[in-house]
């Protein structure tokens, strides 16, 4: 039998990222982009995955005349969304494990990564590519859309573990062929923007007119490549223990933010499950459709904000938005991003700290609250991060 320190080594041993598949979106128009992708059943489980990466690329060419307004996160909002889901043995049915925009998913990763959770860089007119500023407040455009080349590439992970979680946590929540069999799939839907319309990147002017091709070419059309990020475990530990999965899914809100309301306005009604954050984003959106195009992102949306049972029993005090966004800065070293902030329950790291929502009561709700003082167009959206199940066994009774 081997040692304990060879077994401690067999625990986490990340392999480099193994091509899945290229996503080309079928019903895609050169002039605005648009459309979707669909892989059913081709997550290659032969080695147990961490999560999956998504290297999203491709040029756009503006031409006549310049964008009149441009949203501030700019191509994020072209993968317009993403959506895992498969058949989980312990669940005994489908689970969602992501629902979530591209623009939503990158910046919520950088609140709790201080540095380069997730890649995104522009090569303008054939220049060499240039990484994006960090987002901070006040949040940077990303881009200004002028008459030009523009090649983007946005690469993003999508971690099966809670965000930036430590090494040791990762292996609790393996997406291997046991529980999941071959029954995942990877649903990808694509913003749309024409010349002389409203759309993901921002307002085009009358005349302005948009040309989508490949990264880098004048042919084709913008991709995603998608890899697995698998890893390897000891035979001998493989088979004692069974991981759990968490989900993220995105949830929007905008009736009640544009309606001024008091302290304790109830924004939305929470799953009662284990939690370990719930992130929120604010801004301005015009877009029809419930496109998450947001024309501004704001601060001054929600101006209070706290996590409570039934209205009148605080899991989060509801106070200032400002207080809740300074967390970023104590527990992870990362300056505000304007627009998002997050209640977060797993600052030590350690997912066993996310909060037993599970152990809510019956009839009792689990909800956001805070103060609203009405704007119009307001638009926001709400990611949960759930853990349905925590991992099993004995690899992790200690």
């Amino acid at each position: 039998m081997p040692g304990q320190r060879q077994k401690l080594s067999q625990i986490y041993r990340p392999v480099g990222p193994k091509y899945l598949f290229t996503a080309t979106p079928t019903g895609f128009a050169a002039a605005s982009f648009g459309g979707s992708a669909n892989f059913a059943q081709q997550v290659d489980l032969s080695l147990p995955l961490r999560g999956l990466r998504l290297v999203f690329k491709g040029r756009l060419v503006v031409g006549t005349a310049n964008f009149t307004t441009t949203y501030p996160e700019s191509f994020l909002n072209l993968l317009s969304e993403i959506k895992l889901y498969g058949t989980n043995s312990r669940q005994k049915g489908n689970v969602t494990l992501y629902d979530i925009d591209l623009a939503t998913l990158w910046m919520i990763q950088h609140i709790v990564d201080p540095n380069y959770a997730a890649s995104f860089d522009i090569s303008t007119g054939g220049a060499a590519a240039t990484e994006v500023a960090i987002p901070t407040t006040p949040m940077p455009t990303f881009l200004t859309l002028n008459t030009g080349t523009y090649d983007w590439r946005i690469i993003v992970d999508l971690p099966f573990h809670p965000f930036n979680s430590p090494e040791h946590a990762r292996p609790q929540f393996l997406m291997r062929q046991e529980e999941w069999g071959s029954s995942v799939t990877l649903l990808l839907n694509f913003g749309t923007q024409a010349g002389n319309a409203t759309g993901a990147l921002g307002v085009a002017a009358a005349t302005t007119t948009c040309a989508y091709s490949a990264y880098g070419s004048g042919a084709g059309t913008p991709t995603v490549d998608v890899y697995g990020l698998p890893m390897i475990m000891g035979l001998d530990l493989k088979d004692t223990f069974a991981p759990g999965f968490m989900t993220r899914i995105s949830q929007p809100i905008n009736t009640v933010l544009q309606n001024a309301g008091g302290l304790q306005t109830q924004l939305l009604v929470l799953q009662k499950q284990p939690t370990s954050r719930v992130f929120i984003k604010t801004g301005t959106s015009t877009v029809p459709n419930g496109n998450p195009a947001f024309a501004t992102l704001s601060d001054g949306i929600i101006t209070t904000a706290g996590l409570t049972l039934g209205g009148n029993r605080f899991v989060r005090n509801n106070v200032d938005q400002f207080a809740h966004k300074m967390e970023a800065i104590e527990l992870y070293g990362h300056p505000p991003i304007q627009g998002y902030f997050a209640f977060d329950f797993i600052g030590s790291g350690n997912p066993d700290s996310a909060y037993p929502g599970d152990q809510v009561g019956d009839g009792t709700t689990f909800q956001i609250n805070g103060t609203v003082p009405g704007t119009a167009n307001a638009y926001g959206i709400v990611v949960q991060e759930q853990i349905l199940y925590r991992a099993e066994g004995p690899l992790y009774s200690f």
